[in-house]
């Protein structure tokens, strides 16, 4: 099942996905890099992947905030435990970069 729910601005859309207990990860697809770092910025969440599909990194940390995920636990990052981290995944186009 894929909840799918429409909304008009950004400001809308990041406080629906707020709006919750859980926050393990998001996923945004956006052309507009200002877009995709504002919204990683204010979402609650442990890790934003930013154009791309699957999971973390295997050496990256692995962490949720509120009612989600088992923390930052993972290798040297076992600090990030005790504090709320986020992780951002972006999968760049270099073709479409501007300069």
């Amino acid at each position: 099942m894929l909840p799918i729910v429409t909304f008009k601005t950004l400001d809308e859309a990041i406080d629906m996905a707020n709006d919750s207990d859980f926050g393990l990860t998001s996923s945004i697809f956006t052309q507009n890099i200002d877009t995709a770092q504002r919204a990683s910025n204010e979402l609650e969440d442990g890790e934003t992947y930013i154009n791309r599909f699957n999971f973390e990194a295997m050496n990256g940390s692995h962490s949720g905030w509120k009612e989600s995920g088992i923390g930052g636990d993972d290798g040297r990052h076992g600090i990030d435990e005790f504090l709320n981290t986020h992780v951002i995944y972006l999968q760049g186009h270099p073709e479409k970069a501007q300069g």
